[in-house]
C-alpha cells in the first residue's frame, strides 16, 4: 500500500470515528479499535485494485478486491457490499470438473481451491480390476458407462450441495464430451476448457475463472434480451424501478434481477427512517437471501425500467 494510499484510508477511519461519536453509536469504541486492527493489516497487505473492510458486533473482515470503486465510509446498521459483491460476481464460487482418462476430480473454487471429490475408474474398496487402455474395446466402453454415469452423479450432488456456475476441464475425450453432453442443460453450466492449460492447477484455475466470466457476461446480455422481449410481449413478468422490485422481492417473486454497475440510490429505510446509502445494494442483499438470480448490466441499459428490474420466471403450463 503506498503512502497516498495509507492517507486515504486513515481519512476514511477519522471520518468513521467522528460519526459514531456523533451519532453516539452503541459499542463505538469497540468497533473503532476493531477497524484500527483491521486497518493495521490492511497496510501490509496487497490491496489489488481496492479494499473492504467490514466491522460489526459479529463481523470482521477484510477483502482485497479486483474491481476499482469509489472511495466510501458507512456507519450504517447493514454494511455496503455493491462492490464486494460485484467483486464476486465478476468471478464467484464456482465448481471444477477435471477429467482425465483416470476418472474425474471435483473442486469448488472460492478464494481457495477445495477437493470435494475423487471419481476413479474402479470405485473405492471395490474389487473389480482397473480395465487398462490396451484392454478390448467391449470391455472399456462398458467401464467407460459406468464410470461416467458415477462422474455425472457425484457433479450433480455437488452442485445441488454447492450450487454455483459448473466449468468442465480436461483432454478432449470420450469422457469429457460425455459429460458435456450430460450437464449442459444444467441451470448454472458455464462451459468447457480444453487443452494443455489445463494440465496444471494454476493453468486450470485460470482458464476456469476466465471461463466463469464469460459465461457471466453472456448471461447477463441474454438476460437483458429476454427482458426486452418480455417488456414487448410478456409484460407480467416485468417488475421496473426500485420500489416494484423491492416488493416483489420481498415476496420472494421467482426472477432474476437486473441493475445497471453504477445506479445507485441513497434514501431511508424502515418504519423509524433510517438513512441508507444505497437502497439498490439494500436489494441486491435481499434478493440474493431470496434465492434470486443477479445479472449487472452496463449504464443505460435499462434506462426505460428506472435502473432496475426484476424478470419473472416464465409460468410452466401443468
Amino acid at each position: 500500500m503506498t503512502r497516498t494510499d495509507r492517507s486515504r484510508l486513515d481519512r476514511m477511519v477519522r471520518d468513521v470515528e467522528r460519526r459514531v461519536r456523533t451519532d453516539a453509536v452503541e459499542g463505538g469504541e469497540r468497533l473503532v479499535r476493531e477497524l484500527r486492527r483491521q486497518v493495521g493489516v490492511a497496510v501490509g497487505c496487497r490491496t489489488e485494485h481496492a479494499l473492504g473492510i467490514f466491522v460489526s458486533r459479529q463481523v470482521s473482515r477484510m477483502w482485497a478486491l479486483p474491481v476499482t470503486v469509489h472511495d466510501k465510509a458507512v456507519v450504517e446498521p447493514t454494511f455496503a457490499t455493491r462492490d464486494l459483491f460485484r467483486a464476486m460476481h465478476r468471478t464467484p464460487p464456482h465448481v471444477v470438473v477435471r477429467v482425465d482418462d483416470f476418472g474425474a476430480r471435483v473442486f469448488r473454487v472460492s478464494g481457495r481451491v477445495t477437493l470435494l471429490e475423487s471419481v476413479e475408474w474402479a470405485p473405492v474398496g471395490s474389487t473389480r480390476a482397473v480395465v487398462p487402455t490396451g484392454s478390448e474395446p467391449e470391455a472399456r466402453l462398458e467401464d467407460r458407462g459406468e464410470l461416467l454415469e458415477r462422474i455425472e452423479t457425484a457433479v450433480r450432488r455437488t452442485c445441488e450441495e454447492h450450487p454455483a456456475p459448473l466449468v468442465l476441464a480436461g483432454d478432449d475425450g470420450d469422457l469429457l464430451a460425455g459429460l458435456e453432453v450430460a450437464t449442459r442443460g444444467w441451470h448454472r453450466f458455464a462451459g468447457v476448457v480444453r487443452g494443455a492449460d489445463t494440465g496444471t492447477p494454476e493453468g486450470l484455475f485460470t482458464v476456469s475463472a476466465l471461463c466463469v466470466q464469460d459465461y457471466l457476461h453472456r448471461r447477463g446480455t441474454r438476460t437483458l434480451d429476454a427482458l426486452l422481449a418480455a417488456a414487448e410481449l410478456e409484460p407480467a413478468r416485468v417488475v421496473a424501478g426500485l420500489d416494484a422490485c423491492r416488493a416483489a422481492v420481498a415476496d420472494r417473486v421467482p426472477g432474476t434481477l437486473l441493475v445497471e454497475q453504477g445506479y445507485v440510490h441513497p434514501g431511508s429505510r424502515g418504519d423509524a427512517g433510517e438513512a441508507c446509502h444505497d437502497l439498490v445494494d439494500d436489494l441486491i442483499e435481499d434478493a440474493v437471501a431470496a434465492g434470486e438470480l443477479v445479472a449487472f448490466v452496463e449504464d443505460a441499459e435499462l434506462h426505460e425500467f428506472g435502473g432496475v428490474a426484476l424478470l419473472r420466471e416464465p409460468a410452466h403450463p401443468r
